[in-house]
């Protein structure tokens, strides 16, 4: 055991007066029980002085190296910040190795997962050692882990600019960290590659440097440094996380599976990562439905249930929140214009509706959209989950809507801790998520088999799961090109992500039974020459006929809606299913085959297909789902029909109109509210949609 610097009993022994006689004399004999080597009798004289005098700077110094030399660096950085306080000038003392016991105590607190603790740590660290690079490291590393961006630049900004922190990788790392959470893929790039040339075995860093690419260039780049990372650390969090994401793009759902669900539950299962969790899970068609939910039922944080006690605001006007990144294409689609419309003067005097708009913390701050004639929009001051539910608190709402769940977990995590009577979950393409402090799911009975699947009460919208706002200046579909072409087109515009082998295998022997059809598979990912060659791969080893097969990059929605035009028949993704891709297919006159799904988001399809009319267009197999494809491409007069009809079709129904879906949410929430303020679960005199 290493001994701690034995002190001089003068002068910083306690004075010589009663009752100091008894602590300077029980000092004494600390003292003399160090320079024996005593360290036991020494810890308890030294306990005995502070005993009588507690504001002895000298003896919790030396009680705080003690610990030290006994390997409980946080029990021993207590003590020493007792000593500080007192006598600052302890910090210039010689002897004392003050940069040693704070790198300690930091490495102990990050290797219990202390966030907390590990933060207060860097932050003394920094204030008693404002020259060390390691502490200006770990700093700014604390400050980025709280997501106090502005803090971590202050401190980056403000570092000595010497050999020793232009040496310091993790002070590289840091820069690397905060410019790529500022958006700026070059400068982070940069940082990290100087953070891996200074140490080759950094293993956060060749991880950082992955996910940049992963960002930032569509994955271009991303594997090598990801792999590297996982070589120098085979466990690392991070980096497994980072490449499962990337596997999942690739449309390796199952490999990404495989990774993400090595990665501790405390990780993966926590806000910053669920989404990426559950979204992989479900793309991946060997997870079984009791994995997932497995997976649910762990979700964190497991605070912030519904309490029939929680204080209620004041009530009429109902006063409604919708939470969420307003700038997701999703939520512009599926969700605004409905939301829009509660600004209708039927509505003012029912419902009071507001906005809070938050960027996830990955990516740069930005503004919301502008919403002409609608409620008021309340855009976050931070990425914190604290910054969240300051906004929320301020509107007081009786209901709370969560529109994006699972690509904001900043939002999850503010749930710790309820914000409002009635937590729902709206909006989003995902469906069940699995966080404490969300009540219920707003659905529909097409996109539910079984509430048993869910974690979250089901409550049925009878309109549909989601508002649908056609797209502005879309072509007439005009008549399926099968009439003049003499044969028939199949068309995939699923994410690269949602294609797996399993469905390029079905789409092999689809394109094998109707031996003159063509296939169009469009990606944005297909922009790159690496990934267009590795599907065409893909589809070679599932038995296709690449000639018959073309493939489509990136196009905006004007383009989408042309080349719509080109195709006869669509074919869904599973098991995670279309969502307002197949309702702009409809509204181009082109029927989708799909195959029904256990959760409600490989089941979009069949909602849109059923209120359409087009429930015999629903699989129950893959051999259905190819036959129905095969039966669809001998008749084409049906095709024609459809054509014609669909676009109307779609128009008539509740969930193309604003003011007849605004409506149906407004009863919603009002039952919601009405169950709470009865003192009962929020949806559960609702029931389950009916027909489950």
């Amino acid at each position: 055991m290493t001994l701690p610097p034995v002190p001089s009993p003068d002068p910083t022994a306690p004075a010589d007066a009663d009752p100091h006689a008894t602590a300077r004399a029980l000092f004494g004999e600390a003292v003399a029980h160090l320079q024996a080597g005593r360290v036991d009798a020494a810890e308890s004289a030294f306990r005995s002085v502070l005993r009588l005098l507690p504001s002895h700077p000298n003896s919790w110094r030396n009680l705080g190296l003690i610990r030290h030399s006994r390997g409980d660096a946080v029990a021993a950085l207590r003590s020493l910040r007792r000593a500080l306080t007192l006598d600052p000038a302890l910090a210039e003392a010689p002897g004392l190795p003050l940069q040693r016991l704070f790198a300690d105590a930091h490495r102990e607190a990050q290797a219990a997962r202390d966030g907390v603790r590990t933060d207060a740590i860097a932050r003394d660290w920094l204030r008693w050692c404002p020259t060390d690079p390691g502490a200006i490291s770990a700093a700014a590393m604390a400050a980025l882990a709280a997501q106090a961006l502005d803090r971590a630049d202050s401190i980056l900004d403000t570092a000595p600019d010497t050999a020793d922190t232009r040496r310091n990788p993790t002070l590289h790392h840091a820069r690397a960290l905060l410019a790529l959470a500022r958006g700026r893929a070059a400068n982070a790039t940069a940082a990290a590659r100087t953070a891996v040339t200074l140490a080759p075995p950094y293993a956060d860093a060749w991880a950082t440097l992955g996910t940049i690419a992963l960002r930032h260039r569509e994955g271009r780049g991303a594997a090598a440094p990801l792999n590297r990372a996982l070589h120098l650390a085979p466990n690392h969090p991070g980096a497994a996380l980072a490449l499962a994401n990337l596997r999942l793009s690739e449309g390796r759902a199952s490999d990404a599976a495989a990774l993400i669900l090595a990665v501790p539950e405390g990780l993966r299962r926590a806000p910053a990562h669920l989404g990426d969790l559950l979204a992989i899970l479900h793309h991946a068609p060997d997870v079984s439905p009791a994995v997932i939910r497995a997976e649910r039922a762990g979700a964190l944080p497991r605070t912030g249930a519904w309490t029939p006690d929680f204080a209620a605001p004041d009530a009429p006007p109902l006063r409604v929140v919708y939470l969420g990144d307003l700038n997701r294409p999703q939520v512009s689609a599926l969700a605004l214009p409905a939301i829009q419309a509660h600004g209708r003067p039927a509505a003012r005097k029912r419902i009071e509706v507001h906005l809070v708009h938050a960027t996830p913390a990955t990516r740069p701050p930005a503004p919301a959209p502008t919403l002409a004639d609608g409620p008021p929009v309340h855009t976050v001051s931070g990425p914190s989950p604290d910054a969240i539910r300051q906004a929320v608190r301020a509107l007081s709402p009786h209901v709370l809507v969560l529109l994006t769940p699972t690509t904001l977990p900043q939002a999850l995590e503010a749930l710790a801790e309820r914000l409002a009577p009635v937590q729902a979950i709206w909006g989003d393409v995902f469906g069940s998520v699995g966080a404490a402090g969300l009540d219920v799911l707003l659905t529909d009975a097409h996109h539910v088999t079984d509430p048993a699947l869910l974690s979250e009460r089901p409550v049925a919208l009878p309109h549909g799961a989601y508002f649908f706002q056609p797209p502005e200046g879309a072509p007439d579909p005009g008549p399926p090109p099968c009439l003049t072409r003499g044969h028939v087109t199949f068309g995939s515009f699923n994410r690269l992500d949602k294609i797996n082998d399993p469905l390029l295998a079905r789409w092999g022997r689809l394109l094998a039974t109707v031996p003159d059809a063509r296939l169009v598979i469009q990606g944005r990912a297909l922009d790159r020459e690496d990934t267009r060659a590795a599907l065409h791969t893909r589809l070679d080893r599932a038995g296709a006929d690449l000639s018959r097969i073309h493939l489509e990059g990136g196009r905006d929605r004007v383009g989408m809606m042309d080349l719509f035009r080109t195709v006869d028949v669509a074919l869904d993704a599973d098991p995670w299913s279309g969502g307002l891709t197949v309702l702009e297919l409809l509204w181009m006159g082109v029927p989708v085959v799909t195959l029904a799904g256990a959760f409600p988001n490989g089941r979009h399809a069949v909602s849109h297909l059923s209120r359409v009319g087009l429930a015999d267009w629903v699989a129950d197999s893959p051999d259905a789902y190819v036959a129905r494809a095969v039966a669809a491409a001998g008749d084409r007069e049906t095709l024609a029909a459809l054509r014609a009809t669909l676009r109307d079709r779609l128009a008539t129904l509740p969930l193309c109109d604003p003011d007849a879906y605004a409506a149906q949410l407004e009863d919603t929430y009002a039952a919601l509210w009405a169950d709470h303020r009865d003192g009962v679960p929020p949806g559960s005199r609702t029931g389950a949609p009916p027909g489950i």
